[in-house]
Order: C-alpha cells, then sequence, then structure tokens
C-alpha cells in the first residue's frame, strides 16, 4: 500500500494540505500518517527556562491530533490514518521518521506569503530543498482534484545528470497521468525539438512514460513555467531538486517568492543525484 506523510501545526494552511493529502489517499488506495513537531519556548532572562515540561507539551499535541484525527476519520471513512507527534525541528522529524516509513509522498502546506508562522515558509523550502524523500507543497487556495497532467519543468541541457528517471516512472505510473516535460530559455531559437531530443539522453530515459515535449522561449523563466500551466491546465508542477543549475535559478532568494506565489497547483520537489 502506498503511504503519505502530511506534516501539520494544525493551522489553517496545514488542514488544506491534509485535506489534499487524504484526497490523494482516497483515489490512490493510500494510507495517510499526520505528523506534528513540537518544541517548547523559553523565557527569554539571564537563565533560560522552557515554559512547560516537555510531556506537559506533548499531552497538549497529542489532544490536539487527537481532534484532527478523529475529523478525518469522520470525513473519510475507509481510509486509513495514523498519526505522530515527535519533538524537534519540523524538517529534522520529517527526515527522520520518512527515513523508517519511506512514504511515497510527504505533503506540506505552503502559505507563500513573508508573515508565515513557523515552518510553514522557510522550511517548507528547506524541505523542498534538502529532504530525501519527494516533496510536495500545497498552496492553500488549491483544491484536490485528481492529477492527470504533470508539468516536468527543467533544463533539458543537463537534466539527464540529474534525473533519477526511477523517481518520476514510480510518480507517473502511479498517477496514471500524462507527462508534459518543458523547457524555459530565453533564447530557443537555436534550441529546437529536434535537436534535442537527438543530443540528450533525456527521450530514452523517459521513453516509457511517452510523454510530451514542450519549448517555450521567455526572458523569464518563472511567468513562463506558469503561463504554460494555466495555458495547458496542468494539476501538479515537478521539479529535480539537485539539478542546480535549474532549481537554484527558481529558487533563489530573489526568485522564491515570485515562484512560490505564481503557482498555484501543487509544487512537487523530486531528489536528484
Amino acid at each position: 500500500m502506498l503511504h503519505i506523510l502530511v506534516a501539520t501545526d494544525f493551522s489553517d494552511v496545514a488542514d488544506k494540505a491534509i485535506d489534499y493529502a487524504c484526497g490523494l489517499a482516497r483515489d490512490f488506495r493510500a494510507s495517510v500518517t499526520v505528523l506534528h513537531s513540537f518544541t517548547i519556548p523559553v523565557t527569554f532572562s539571564d537563565t533560560p527556562m522552557p515554559v512547560m515540561p516537555v510531556d506537559e507539551g506533548k499531552e497538549i499535541a497529542k489532544e490536539r491530533m487527537k481532534e484532527v484525527v478523529d475529523n478525518l476519520q469522520n470525513t473519510y471513512p475507509g481510509i486509513l490514518i495514523n498519526s505522530k507527534i515527535m519533538f524537534g525541528d519540523i524538517t529534522d522529524c520529517i527526515e527522520e521518521y520518512a527515513e523508517e516509513a519511506k512514504p511515497w509522498l510527504i505533503i506540506l502546506g505552503n502559505s507563500a506569503t513573508e508573515d508565515a508562522p513557523l515552518w510553514l515558509g522557510s522550511n517548507v523550502l528547506s524541505a523542498l530543498k534538502n529532504l530525501k524523500h519527494t516533496v510536495v507543497a500545497i498552496p492553500p487556495q488549491c483544491v484536490y482534484t485528481k492529477p492527470e497532467k504533470l508539468c516536468f519543468a527543467c533544463d533539458f541541457k543537463h537534466i539527464a545528470d540529474h534525473l533519477q528517471t526511477e523517481n518520476l516512472l514510480h510518480l507517473v505510473t502511479q498517477t496514471g497521468a500524462q507527462l508534459h516535460v518543458l523547457n524555459v530559455d530565453h533564447n530557443n531559437k537555436n534550441f529546437t525539438a529536434e535537436w534535442t531530443l537527438d543530443h540528450t539522453e533525456l527521450q530514452e530515459a523517459l521513453s516509457k512514460l511517452n510523454p510530451v515535449y514542450h519549448f517555450v522561449e521567455k526572458e523569464n523563466v518563472e511567468e513562463g513555467i506558469q503561463e504554460f500551466i494555466e495555458a495547458n491546465q496542468m494539476d501538479w508542477l515537478i521539479i529535480v531538486s539537485h539539478q542546480y543549475s535549474f532549481f537554484e535559478s527558481l529558487f533563489h532568494k530573489s526568485h522564491t517568492k515570485a515562484i512560490m506565489k505564481m503557482v498555484n497547483i501543487p509544487l512537487l520537489a523530486m531528489r536528484g543525484r
């Protein structure tokens, strides 16, 4: 059985991500684990002290988690829903649990605002960039629909060196969705489909999936991706986190807020080589 891990801090944004995870679980017969990590704040003084014992903090988290899981079981009958409470940083806790549980997808809510509370801003970006498993960031306005069209955005010139093909093969096979492979470049005049597919390993690596290849000329890569997504009604945007030249260009400090705010569909980061 497929297994989906979704993190929560009990916020509205996280609730939307949980609903999305449960929608996926219903359609793909997966189980869901809802994970919450907690820390204990300390007082600011000459001798910092925790404001409450760790055990008390854990009990509070357990009570809130029980409410969440009870509501989910009423809303999504037939789905196996588990919970996990851990102490520590959310990204570290996700990584620790995922190493053991090997989830199909890790789902996080992303608010994409400067004043996002706790981990919902910077920690989502950290998870997209650093976790070893496939991470999906869900925008708060996103309503679940079964994914049927997946946009894999990449730099065709170097992607074969970084793509772990089996991860993408598994994802597309499990979802049964159509894969669209997108290259956005500011100078595509000499970068034709025929030239690219004859001179890269990408076509061979993805041949089993029968993808559709797209070449878009646009000075601003983020805008090119967004326009393609809207024009072609894509359901997910997929990127490879270790294709550094492409990924880092999208998630450079000056571009991060732009891409997070522009993309209104789930953003999925796959671990690369």
